[in-house]
């Protein structure tokens, strides 16, 4: 009796499972429950970090706009960065992105055209993007300009860590995050010098009159070709000259002019006029010279003026303070 116990449970055991595995088989997807609904799946906005994400590794970008509302400089040209656009592949399973910044370009120079644009990227954990603006060309001496700047890259984008740079990688270079994280702000603003409060310098027969003096960190020269090297800064001088001066006339150069830094150096312009003026065409208006150097730092900045007749005539100064110039980008 003991023995057929076992053989009768078996058998029991076997029959009940033959019989769920029968009504598992005949159970349409119509006689199945519904699942439970996933978490719907949630992508922080930028400048934040995603939850349990690893550190270090930039949240994934979710479609739409982001308002970064920074400013940088290069090349003589003002870029407000307005808002930037991401727009994912729409194919599932695509890995080509779209990103677009929609800015404003101000050409920052009153009388000189910029001819060309700098190179534009965004950095991405230290690769460069390259930006496309397409059939734009930058705006006429003190114009704005609307430009869309195009960004098409491939794999994951997310605005932490990601930085547009104005400028290549042998010079001074812009820098707007757009997010958190990646490189530091670099804008490369101009810094304004104070002007005398009689800017006129009279050296014999020369008067100059200053208009305006700029420590420039994005451009070293006109028409946006002075690039500058990390730390040098271009000093712009513009200014009106007039000449006192007989039937021979007067012929004038960067000789005439020469600037002492604060640390005492003395350097002659890498750009000036180089003029004839006569009796019946004393004056010329908004003329410009440019200084370049490096380690410029806040102090005096002084200005001497000179008739070309050097023999006769006593030179002419104007100190020129500058603060705030290490707020616009390295100066070393």
């Amino acid at each position: 009796m003991s023995s057929s116990r076992p053989r009768r449970s078996t058998a029991l055991a076997l029959a009940a499972a033959l019989l769920a595995a029968g009504l598992a088989t005949a159970c349409g997807p119509e006689d199945h429950a519904d699942p439970a609904p996933a978490p719907a799946a949630t992508t922080p906005a930028a400048g934040t970090a995603a939850p349990g994400a690893a550190t270090g590794t930039p949240a994934a970008a979710k479609a739409g706009t982001v308002t970064i509302g920074r400013t940088a400089y290069w090349g003589g040209l003002r870029f407000d960065v307005k808002t930037a656009t991401y727009t994912p592949d729409p194919d599932p399973d695509g890995e080509r992105f779209e990103v677009t910044l929609a800015t404003t370009v101000t050409n920052t120079f009153r009388t000189t055209a910029v001819r060309d644009w700098p190179d534009i990227a965004i950095d991405i954990g230290g690769t460069p993007l390259t930006g496309d603006h397409g059939s734009a060309v930058p705006p006429t001496p003190g114009a704005t300009n609307p430009l869309q700047i195009t960004f098409t890259g491939t794999g994951p984008f997310g605005f932490d860590g990601a930085s547009l740079v104005l400028g290549d990688s042998g010079q001074a270079q812009s820098v707007v995050p757009l997010g958190t994280g990646g490189r530091p702000a670099v804008t490369l603003a101009p810094v304004d010098l104070k002007l005398p409060a009689k800017p006129a310098l009279t050296s014999g027969r020369l008067t100059l009159t200053l208009k305006s003096a700029q420590l420039r960190a994005d451009v070293g020269g006109g028409n946006g070709s002075g690039a500058l090297t990390l730390g040098q800064r271009g000093l712009l001088l513009v200014f009106d000259l007039n000449g006192q001066v007989g039937p021979a006339g007067m012929a004038l150069d960067g000789g005439s002019l020469r600037l002492r830094l604060p640390n005492g150096q003395e350097v002659g312009p890498t750009v000036a006029p180089i003029e004839a003026i006569y009796p019946d065409r004393p004056t010329r208006q908004d003329q410009v010279a440019w200084f370049v150097f490096p380690g410029a730092t806040d102090g005096d900045y002084t200005l001497t003026v000179t008739d070309p007749d050097r023999g006769t005539a006593a030179p002419a100064t104007a100190v020129l303070p500058a603060t705030g110039v290490k707020a616009s980008g390295p100066v070393d």
